[in-house]
């Protein structure tokens, strides 16, 4: 079959109250969806950072290189869409994640075997899984329902927490520790700084709540602030984590190289798709680094986070379960339940989709309640 059409779909769903964390705070969640058609046959991508800027690089450059291809061709193409940019980072890379996820998800359809055996093949029928959050609130002490919040991941099945943090050292360990006392000494606790304080700030904040074992220590400095992260890696005795925002695997290499990054955290709606991604978690093997995706956005790219990190292998990383672990992001968040939120079980896993491609249906029309822009290029 032939690519005949590609799909545009800006989304954006209004939220029920504020949120946010120590850098910012968002009152709704926006995304572009990608719908890439060949026959009767469709496969989505996505990515979350910068829609409507990513949508206009599809437009004007990405679906001349792949409308009339044959779907089964994703790598060749992906490598002519990373040709295409001179610089292999930001927008483009972005758009580019999200034709690729796109690809991968069309060519299992097609194959009718789910992503996970097209990426190579799952380790696990389960992955176990931590609850992202809880999330700040604004006006007002930005804690202030995290207890309650923690009680409803525990209910709902969830073993470990990352935490935001950020906010001031003494409320962050105070924080850590009504955490950490909840889920007891034999669930992970990670605390995740979202890029929003100094790297000496990060130190002062860790010493402060090392007592409380964190697992890993995410984004202490600015994504590009190779410096800080070496200041920070040589005051902090727990794993430091990162990537989240980097666009493309060769991003990585120089933080690699200072031995910085004990946890990789690339997002493939970000980091050029599940191409680049996968890319990402060689350089993990071949440095002996923990692999976590991010997870942010809709059911795509959570779902796409779910096949590849059942492929992964295990690693013992100092968790109380063998790495890998998969994001949850816990917060309000209807794309996330566009095709049914997924489900964690009493074990703290989510079942790997044993269906075609990413293992959900979409349709415009389930769509159409957040559209707010879509186009459809032939």
């Amino acid at each position: 079959m032939k690519i005949t059409e590609i799909r545009l779909y800006h989304l954006s769903a209004k939220l029920p109250e504020t949120i946010g964390n120590a850098k910012i705070f968002f009152d709704r969640r926006d995304t572009l969806l990608v719908e890439v058609v060949a026959g009767n046959l469709s496969g989505w991508g996505e990515t979350w950072a910068l829609p409507a800027a990513a949508a206009s690089v599809v437009k004007t450059h990405l679906a001349p290189l792949v409308l009339g291809q044959n779907p089964q061709h994703y790598r060749r193409i992906w490598q002519d869409m990373m040709r295409a940019f001179e610089t292999r980072s930001g927008v483009a890379t972005m758009a580019i994640a999200a034709i690729d996820m796109a690809l991968h998800d069309l060519a299992a359809r097609e194959r009718d075997i789910p992503l996970h055996e097209l990426i190579g093949g799952a380790r696990r029928g389960e992955v176990t899984t931590y609850a992202s959050g809880p999330f700040f609130k604004p006006d007002g002490h930005p804690y202030r329902d995290f207890e309650k919040e923690v009680e409803g991941y525990l209910a709902a099945g969830f073993k470990s927490i990352k935490l935001r943090s950020g906010y001031s050292a003494f409320d962050d360990a105070k924080a850590a520790r009504l955490v950490r006392s909840m889920i007891g000494i034999d669930a992970d606790l990670m605390i995740d700084f979202n890029q929003s304080i100094t790297p000496r700030n990060a130190i002062a904040t860790y010493e402060c709540l090392a007592d409380v074992a964190p697992l890993w220590i995410e984004e202490p400095a600015p994504p590009g602030d190779l410096a800080g992260y070496q200041l920070v890696r040589s005051h902090m005795r727990c794993a430091i984590a990162g990537g989240e925002t980097f666009g493309a695997p060769s991003d990585f290499l120089p933080f690699l190289d200072a031995g910085v990054f004990d946890v990789l955290q690339p997002d493939i709606a970000i980091c050029a798709g599940l191409s680049g991604t996968s890319q990402v978690a060689v350089l993990a093997e071949l440095h002996h680094r923990a692999f976590i995706p991010h997870v942010w956005g809709s059911v795509v790219n959570f779902h796409a986070a779910l096949h590849l990190t059942a492929t992964l292998a295990p690693q013992r990383a100092g968790g109380q379960s063998p790495f890998p672990f998969m994001e949850f992001d816990v917060g309000a968040n209807p794309l996330l339940d566009l095709a049914g939120r997924p489900t964690v079980t009493q074990r703290g896993t989510i079942e790997v989709p044993q269906s075609a491609g990413l293992g959900i249906t979409l349709s415009p029309v389930m769509l159409e309640p957040f559209t707010v822009d879509h186009v459809a290029l032939s």
